[in-house]
């Protein structure tokens, strides 16, 4: 099974409270998929006033870890901005693929720690587009978010409220996420789809916060 990943990760100024375990995070994401059968393609975006693509379409094997280098926290949140532009040109590159090259399964993982407050991009077009990925091509969508209702933020932007998770705004509460979204995109891998995050994902954000 061919799956895809791109990830839309926040770099605003906030994340710098949780820089050092959003790296780990990311990186033990890789390492641990690196250990699944079939083959995976991870894109990266990341945003803060402004929107980035640090990759895009390099193996799991191969995709570059975080660094100082690659991610550095600092601006506002163009929440919108970031996934119209991760969503539509991951969405090109794949329609230009020939049908044999192309993924079994999308899936575009959003992790944020801010509510939208820099973006052009009017949240109703985000709905549209991730709606029509969803409806048409069978895209899924897992969205993270910290200070804020993860729920209610999803579904604004057409995304499914099962595959959103609050996290708990600490270097626990960051590792805890990744290590669930690892989780879920090996469900992916394995199944062709995620199941979304469950009360064991909650109860370790409970946790990561209680501590």
């Amino acid at each position: 099974m061919k799956t895809h990943v791109t990830f839309v990760l926040d770099s605003s100024g906030s994340m710098s409270a949780i820089e050092d375990d959003t790296k780990g995070g990311f990186n033990a994401f890789l390492e641990d998929q690196q250990d699944e059968s079939g083959t995976a393609m991870v894109s990266l975006y990341d945003f803060n006033t402004n929107v980035d693509c640090v990759y895009q379409g390099y193996s799991i094997e191969a995709a570059p870890k975080l660094d100082d280098d690659n991610y550095t926290p600092g601006g506002q949140t163009a929440l919108h901005d970031a996934i119209m532009t991760a969503v539509t040109e991951t969405g090109d590159r794949i329609d230009k693929m020939e049908a044999a090259g192309r993924p079994d399964n999308v899936i575009v993982v959003v992790l944020t720690d801010g509510k939208e407050n820099a973006s052009e991009t009017p949240q109703e077009r985000v709905r549209e587009l991730v709606e029509y990925r969803r409806e048409e091509h069978e895209w899924e969508f897992l969205f993270i978010g910290a200070n804020q209702d993860a729920a209610l933020t999803a579904s604004g932007m057409g995304m499914d409220e099962d595959r959103s998770l609050n996290m708990a705004h600490s270097g626990d509460g960051a590792k805890s996420a990744y290590e669930s979204t690892s989780q879920q995109i090996s469900q992916a891998r394995q199944k062709g789809t995620t199941d979304g995050f469950d009360e064991k994902d909650r109860e370790n954000q409970d946790k990561a916060r209680d501590s």
